[in-house]
């Protein structure tokens, strides 16, 4: 894995050793120039919450619901490639692909609870996603994307299914499987950065994004309807050298879909994250820049409550933290 991991790395760096990239929110392309990036990653995450085994009991009678301590955590290592092209003036063209090492885990302080509890990892290339940007202004953008799932709803045992450890064996870990979802997904943004008359540089985004569902490996699955704005600010700091602080807010609808984890339909809850983002932009050679970044985020995982044995159950989450770590190298041609 660190092998294919490092290549991909060194490749894509050797491929945009010529050129900058685009900077900020609503930035888009003139017509015939091509921009290429590859983002290395690292994110680690953890969330404490309860599993309770008798969810029908009313909250008032929480000591009879059968409470046990638990928490999920995980890591995982990313590299992403992003290629644009300027068909016009005023519309781009592109796509993203990239390649995840995951792993997650799941305690549970409970006997009951040996199906729903273990470690699993998956290994393997994301969906496809295609990218398209329209210009609306000199710094303003429409963007828009969609994820195609490199996973076919048909034959998923070698690239998308993953499977729960389970007690019989505890040095056991989920078989490895592709990142790819195994259905699509679509989304925009409205982006725009813009100077005020104090020369204060500022930049955000309203978003939204909806999947549609599919039967995968038999079992319908989904994504929930997400949306969200981000707020940030660019400060220069001498030439070549600035950096970036931005503030996102997003939110997730409530939605049933079919869980590995529960092996189980799961109804989830609504659920956020509020993540701030630091870059540092450094354009060290003509036309390439690069920016390594930092996310702290607090996410608020959604409730599962589902039905095991004829018996209603959940896993009841508090906030959790999400951190990850990395650099974008950058070019246009």
């Amino acid at each position: 894995m660190w092998f294919r991991f490092i290549s991909i790395f060194l490749f894509s760096f050797s491929s945009l050793i010529n050129a900058a990239g685009q900077n900020f929110l609503g930035d888009t392309l003139s017509q015939g120039q091509q921009y290429a990036s590859v983002t290395v990653s690292m994110s680690d995450w953890h969330s404490s919450g309860d599993y309770v085994n008798d969810a029908s009991i009313a909250g008032i009678d929480d000591s009879l619901r059968g409470f046990s301590d638990g928490n999920t955590k995980g890591y995982d290592f990313k590299t992403l490639l992003t290629y644009k092209y300027g068909l016009s003036r005023d519309l781009s063209m592109g796509f993203k692909y990239g390649y995840i090492y995951q792993k997650d885990e799941m305690n549970i302080d409970s006997t009951e609870s040996a199906k729903y509890r273990g470690d699993w990892i998956t290994e393997g290339g994301t969906d496809l996603t295609i990218l398209a940007g329209y210009r609306l202004g000199e710094s303003s953008s429409l963007d828009a994307f969609i994820d195609l799932p490199i996973c076919s709803s048909e034959d998923l045992k070698s690239l998308c299914q993953n499977k729960l450890a389970t007690l019989d064996n505890a040095n056991q870990v989920g078989e490895a499987g592709g990142q790819g979802k195994g259905f699509y997904r679509f989304g925009g943004a409205l982006s725009s950065n813009w100077i005020t008359e104090m020369e204060t540089h500022w930049m955000g985004s309203i978003f939204a994004s909806a999947a549609v569902s599919d039967k995968i490996d038999g079992q319908k699955v989904t994504a929930p309807f997400t949306y969200g704005a981000s707020f940030g600010s660019v400060r220069p700091i001498k030439q070549n050298h600035m950096w970036t602080g931005t503030l996102t807010l997003t939110r997730m609808y409530d939605y049933v879909s079919y869980s590995t984890q529960a092996q189980a339909k799961v109804k989830y809850s609504q659920h956020s994250r509020l993540e701030f983002k630091a870059e540092y932009l450094w354009d060290f050679m003509p036309n390439v820049q690069l920016r390594p970044f930092a996310e702290f985020a607090m996410v608020q995982l959604p409730t599962q409550s589902f039905i095991s044995e004829g018996q209603r159950r959940s896993i009841e989450f508090t906030s959790g933290t999400h951190v990850t770590l990395g650099a974008v190298i950058s070019t246009t041609f």
